[in-house]
Order: C-alpha cells, then sequence, then structure tokens
C-alpha cells in the first residue's frame, strides 16, 4: 500500500472514531436527560437515540443493551462530576482539605437545572428497589466514589490533618451520605434552604469533626 493510500486509511479510521466518540457522547448526554426527568425505568434505548437526534437503533447498537447503557451512564455522570472535583484538587492539599474541597464543588456547582445531581438521584432510587437489575451496577459506581473520599481521609490522617482513630471507609460513606441526602432534600423543595448556607454548615461540619485538632 502506497504512503498515500495509509494516510488515506489511518484518516478515515480516525474519522470513524471521532463519529464514535461524538454519537456516543450525544447518546449519553441524552440518556441523562431523560433520566433526570422522568426517571430510568420508563426509557427505552429507541427513545435515547431520538432524544439525541440520531436513529431509534443507535443507542442500541453502541451500548447493546440498557445495561450497557447503564454502566456507561453512570461512568459519564460520575466523569462529569470528579473532572470538577480534578480540577479543584491542584489548589488542595491531599487529606482533609482535599474533602473540603469535595463538598464545596458538590454543593457549589451553577448548573441550575442541576441535570447531572438529578439524574444520579433517580438512577439510585431506582436501583434500591427490589427487583432492580441495576443494583451492581450503581453498588459498583458508588464504590469508586467512596474510594476516592476514603483515600483522602488516610492522607489526612497520614498528614495529621485529620485525628488518628477515623475510619476511611465509614467516614466516606457518611460524608457522601449527608452531600446527596441534602441534594435530595434541596430538589425536592428548592426553597426549603439556601443552598449555599448548607454548603458553609457542611464544610463546618466536617472540619470540625475530622480535624486532628479536636478533643
Amino acid at each position: 500500500m502506497s504512503d498515500a493510500a495509509d494516510q488515506a486509511a489511518t484518516a478515515s479510521r480516525r474519522t470513524q472514531t471521532e463519529r464514535r466518540v461524538e454519537a456516543e457522547g450525544r447518546l449519553l448526554l441524552a440518556a441523562r436527560q431523560i433520566v433526570a426527568r422522568k426517571g430510568w425505568v420508563g426509557m427505552t434505548l429507541a427513545e435515547v437515540g431520538e432524544e439525541a437526534g440520531y436513529s431509534r437503533g443507535l443507542a442500541a447498537h453502541h451500548f447493546g443493551n440498557k445495561a450497557g447503557l447503564l454502566r456507561a451512564l453512570a461512568a459519564f455522570v460520575n466523569g462529569n462530576f470528579m473532572a470538577l472535583v480534578e480540577a479543584e484538587l491542584p489548589r488542595r492539599r491531599p487529606g482533609l482539605d482535599a474533602l473540603l474541597g469535595f463538598v464545596s464543588v458538590y454543593l457549589g456547582r451553577e448548573d441550575g437545572d442541576w441535570t447531572n445531581t438529578r439524574a444520579l438521584l433517580a438512577l439510585m432510587a431506582e436501583a434500591v428497589t427490589e427487583d432492580s437489575d441495576t443494583r451492581e451496577i450503581l453498588a459498583e459506581y458508588n464504590r469508586t466514589v467512596q474510594a476516592h473520599l476514603a483515600e483522602q481521609v488516610r492522607h489526612g490522617i497520614a498528614n495529621g490533618d485529620i485525628r488518628p482513630g477515623v475510619e476511611p471507609l465509614a467516614t466516606a460513606t457518611l460524608l457522601l451520605a449527608a452531600l446527596r441526602g441534602a441534594m435530595l432534600q434541596y430538589l425536592l423543595a428548592p426553597g426549603i434552604a439556601d443552598l449555599a448556607a448548607v454548603q458553609r454548615e457542611m464544610l463546618d461540619l466536617v472540619a470540625a469533626g475530622l480535624s486532628a485538632g479536636k478533643a
């Protein structure tokens, strides 16, 4: 094959890859919007394709089935949030300061519709039902976030920011529960509390509860 043919084949493959990545991104955005709007159970793959502006069969082509789409969607939702966390991390010392940064990002985002959070809470609510076939997928996602927080607790204990004896995974579980619970209450009744005030109180609680200076 000539150099020109090699270059043409490479360009064609690159274009195909770019088209695939773009299509999957649009499908995941559409799926997240649908889940945020009406939940996961009633959503169909065909509906996702149409919402994304493609054919009814494209979501099935890319993800295979709803479980495959859910796995990709959980990673997508987590990736969007963790990108915000990672952008904050360079300004934060590993340990307690990084945990406070996580709280700040979680409660301080500027998405007025809270699409990412609505989608995640809807997915988790449906995953805990008795006959759920999505529980393990969401549990796997949950473990990755818990592991991130638990690692920061370990860093804090090691560098003296967080008092000895704090159990990392239990602390991560409680922190994540408090943040998601706060957002659930806020999204149910946005006027019930000032979210900025909730953020300040949560930061104070985490700092006071974990600080190595606490008696």
